[in-house]
């Protein structure tokens, strides 16, 4: 018998995807790349070390660049980070994550895979530039192989025509993805590096290099969710509110792809508590050469983290995080006939307790917003506004598969 899920989708989107990367986050090469240049000092008095691998507890070998890119593939499905509802079970969430890669024996011919593939996608990301293709229009080329690969090799379909109807981790990761939305993300990363200081700590006691080594994993995996900050789609999409105030939350984080697209595709001004000011692009812009300031700065803001580790270690001290978060984007958020940036799709008022929509979804430059929305008509509108892509058919499989075909088909049917 037919799964609903393949009959609905029959039904839903008749025509092809979105030539685009699935994944609602940096491409994993950009966050290794990120973190490719940072350099780890292991003795005050030795020079530090660039792309060296750390030896993780299960003996796997990956580098800081290495572990950063891994945030997107590597959790415990069902328990996001900041879903816990203290400090102390946010860092047991947080360890649980990591180890789930670092620690578990299990996972090291996943992970040596999973290296593999993103590393791969990186060199063709240098080729496509060395012959003079941007590194969007590479992503798009390669964008769902790569998809494919990383869902089959996390447990998911591996078919080329429909691999995203079984999602793997990878996929299933992705519907509840809140720890890499701003404000969560923030949390996230301070949780993490919260539990790099204090290892950096211990090592300082035992004197061991691989306690310090662990210090520098936990940081690198605490620093994806930092990078994610530096992404214009992450900055400001409610995240965690759509999937809480729309009913059902899948079809929320369907809304939240579409809105984290959207800014991905126009960037943002933004910035931070400093009062530095700079525009902020999207996923898979990180090489673009308009990204040079945004990436720049979040190289800084990554050695920044990594070297608050090592000061740690060698004089017994923790530097004040806020430093590091005094410096992440936000958004600029004036609402103006003059403002520079689109309406969001969509805002969480905090006075109003409500969650507002723009009202004139065509036209991003609409400054007036709306209570008054439905959440299956406005995914239909933004369908057939912007279309779909992998992750979004992939959603879509899971909502027929909670049984909420009926429904769909209702709303499919009134358009």
């Amino acid at each position: 018998m037919m799964r609903w899920s393949l009959l609905l989708l029959c039904i839903w989107i008749p025509g092809k995807i979105a030539a685009e990367p699935p994944n609602a986050n940096f491409a994993l090469s950009e966050h290794l790349a990120s973190g490719q240049k940072i350099a780890l000092r292991f003795e005050a008095t030795s020079s530090p070390e660039v792309d060296r691998p750390l030896i993780l507890p299960n003996g796997l070998k990956l580098t800081f660049g290495n572990i950063i890119s891994l945030g997107d593939l590597c959790g415990v499905v069902g328990q996001p980070i900041t879903k816990g509802k203290t400090e102390l079970e946010q860092q047991k969430r947080f360890m649980d994550a990591f180890s789930s890669f670092a620690i578990n024996m299990n996972a090291i011919s996943e992970i040596n895979q999973l290296i593999q593939v993103i590393e791969d996608e990186l060199e063709a990301i240098k080729t496509g530039l060395n012959q003079g293709e941007s590194a969007e229009s590479v992503y798009k080329r390669i964008g769902m192989e790569v998809g494919r690969k990383i869902n089959c090799i996390t447990g998911g379909g591996c078919q080329s025509s429909t691999w995203w109807l079984i999602p793997g981790r990878y996929l299933k990761l992705a519907k509840e993805n809140f720890d890499h939305f701003a404000p969560h993300s923030e949390i996230a990363y301070l949780r993490g590096h919260q539990l790099a200081l204090s290892q950096a700590l211990k090592a300082r006691k035992t004197g061991l290099r691989s306690d310090l080594e662990l210090a520098y994993a936990l940081d690198a995996f605490a620093c994806h969710f930092l990078s994610d900050h530096f992404a214009a789609g992450h900055t400001r999409t409610p995240r965690l509110k759509l999937a809480e105030k729309v009913s059902p939350s899948l079809l929320g984080s369907l809304l939240a792809i579409y809105m984290h697209n959207e800014d991905n595709k126009y960037g943002l001004y933004a910035h931070n508590q400093l009062n530095e000011h700079w525009i902020i692009y999207g996923d898979f812009s990180y090489f673009n050469p308009n990204n040079q300031a945004n990436r720049e700065r979040l190289e800084r803001l990554l050695q920044q983290s990594a070297d608050a580790v090592f000061h740690a270690y060698d004089t017994g001290n923790q530097k004040n995080p806020q430093d590091i978060l005094a410096q992440i984007p936000q958004a600029e958020k004036e609402l103006t006939q003059n403002m520079l940036n689109i309406t969001p799709l969509f805002y969480w008022d905090d006075k109003k307790n409500k969650l507002l929509r723009r009202k004139d979804i065509n036209n991003p430059y609409d400054s007036k917003m709306t209570s008054n929305w439905w959440g299956w008509s406005t995914l239909l509108a933004l369908k057939t506004l912007y279309g779909e892509t992998i992750e979004i058919r992939s959603i879509m499989s899971m909502l027929q598969d909670d049984g909420l075909a009926d429904e769909m088909n209702f709303f499919q049917t009134r358009t």
